[in-house]
């Protein structure tokens, strides 16, 4: 199968992954926006105003780490199962199953760039930003999607033959919303748990949109990017290998 082919069939399965999402829906496309919307101003309100976290430029704290995240537990947890419910057209049809895993992560990106930039473009209107730091938001997105891509291939290709995966992987992000410090700073974690941190990829995905957005400093965003894409290569070196020693019994035990 041509590049060009799965260039298309990816394409495709994108689009309709996007319209079959919100059919039938009455806000339709406008759940793309709305659902992260929510969830910030919700977090805004009770750890804002009711909670009052000492946090300068919360509102900047809170973009450069929630949505982010939303983006990382949504694609993971909506596409470890994919193999599985793709079946009959992975069996049927030329459809190379890295293909059905691309398709969520770019359909699930675009769910969340578009109220990311929205989001930004409010807060700059009251906000100052370092441009520089602004400028380094791309090898952040990279980072973010590549990672996220490298993690589903391998949770949904784990899925096909344990199938425990699916489970696991929902109690876990669950879990790590909590222990992940996107909603509260860092320093709010007893040193003897910062350990927990530091091995959270999540964690350190999130880290360059921070540094780049909130507290910007050139020394500390390029450490952060190259350990961002250290977890980026790490699972990227784990589904790759995986996927080459079961892609011949996938087709079996799907």
């Amino acid at each position: 199968m041509s590049l060009k082919h799965q260039f298309l069939v990816t394409t495709t399965l994108t689009l309709a992954e996007m319209k079959a999402r919100y059919r039938n829906t009455m806000a339709g496309v406008l759940w793309v926006m709305l659902n992260p919307l929510i969830m910030f101003s919700v977090h805004a309100l009770i750890f804002k105003y009711i909670l009052r976290l000492d946090i300068d430029r919360y509102f900047i704290f809170l973009l450069s780490g929630l949505l982010p995240w939303i983006f990382v537990s949504s694609t993971i947890t909506q596409s470890v199962h994919c193999f599985i419910t793709m079946r009959e057209s992975l069996l049927s049809f030329q459809i190379h199953p890295m293909a059905v895993i691309l398709s969520k992560c770019v359909d699930h990106f675009v769910n969340f760039i578009i109220p990311f930039i929205f989001l930004f473009l409010i807060l700059s209107d009251s906000e100052s930003f370092n441009w520089t730091g602004i400028a380094f938001l791309p090898i952040a997105f990279l980072s973010l999607f590549l990672g996220v891509f490298f993690l589903a291939l391998l949770l949904s290709t784990l899925q096909v033959f344990f199938r425990d995966t699916e489970y696991i992987t929902t109690f876990l992000v669950n879990v790590l919303f909590f222990l992940t410090p996107i909603f509260y700073p860092r320093h709010l974690i007893p040193d003897e748990y910062q350990i927990f941190v530091d091995i959270n990829p999540i964690y350190a995905w999130v880290q360059p949109f921070k540094i780049a957005l909130w507290k910007f400093n050139i020394s500390n965003l390029i450490e952060a990017s190259l350990l961002s894409f250290g977890f980026t290569f790490l699972f990227g070196a784990m589904a790759i290998s995986f996927w080459r020693w079961t892609r011949n019994e996938l087709y079996i035990n799907i």
